[in-house]
């Protein structure tokens, strides 16, 4: 016999006008976009469906995602089509809570208000940038960040039995991953994301690939794209 799972993606998935259509179809959603705009003392329909800057802005990215989703969720559950298990990435997981009936709807959008002006407050705007970087083993980029200066790997996120995976680090300053040597992976699947704060425009530099990686070119690939930043 099949299950229906509903999973959530995490913050970056956001789109203007995400929702509408529930909103406009459906008095389900309707009503949950409109109670949470009470509940938080937003317009959630402005924030979602019309063009703003305020929606890639953690403090409001998370509650405009998490009451989407909800509403989403809400209509489909309206006609039936109800979850036998809900799973979600970091942000998603409050929302898979929440449908799980472990949390109110409300509940999980004020918590998720709240965790995204923690986040914005902790980082402000305008400081850090990101760079990802795929094919290099782990080890390789530990051993080019033990020779620079207040950069840490903040997050490895793959597989917990897998040798290759996602790294991000930040730091303040330029970037500084540049190294002159070669060494080379050959497994196309791992990969990893830096984050290097830019002082003067505090924005992202984003560098990815496939299959084998050289670290010395790669690593000079994202220098050059961080310093014309």
């Amino acid at each position: 016999m099949s299950k229906t799972a509903f999973l959530f993606p995490g913050q970056g998935v956001q789109k203007c006008g995400m929702g509408k259509d529930f909103y406009e179809n459906s008095s389900q959603a309707a009503k949950l976009f409109e109670k949470a705009s009470e509940a938080l003392g937003l317009d959630m329909k402005a924030l979602c469906f019309e063009e703003n800057a305020r929606l890639d802005q953690t403090e409001y990215t998370q509650a405009a995602l998490v009451t989407t989703y909800l509403a989403m969720c809400r209509e489909l559950e309206s006609r039936g089509v109800k979850p036998d298990i809900t799973a979600g990435l970091s942000l998603g997981e409050y929302a898979a809570i929440a449908v799980a009936g472990a949390m109110s709807d409300l509940d999980a959008i004020r918590l998720v208000r709240k965790r995204g002006m923690l986040m914005q407050n902790t980082v402000p705007a305008g400081e850090g940038a990101m760079c990802a970087i795929l094919a290099l083993d782990e080890k390789k980029i530990e051993e080019v960040l033990n020779e620079v200066p207040d950069v840490t790997i903040a997050n490895y996120n793959c597989l917990a039995d897998r040798d290759h995976r996602k790294n991000s680090c930040s730091r303040e300053g330029s970037c500084p991953v540049k190294r002159g040597r070669s060494q080379t992976d050959t497994d196309a699947e791992c990969q990893w994301a830096f984050s290097f704060p830019d002082a003067g425009t505090g924005r992202s530099c984003i560098e990815t690939g496939t299959g084998a990686g050289n670290i010395s070119e790669t690593a000079d690939s994202v220098c050059d794209k961080c310093e014309c930043l």
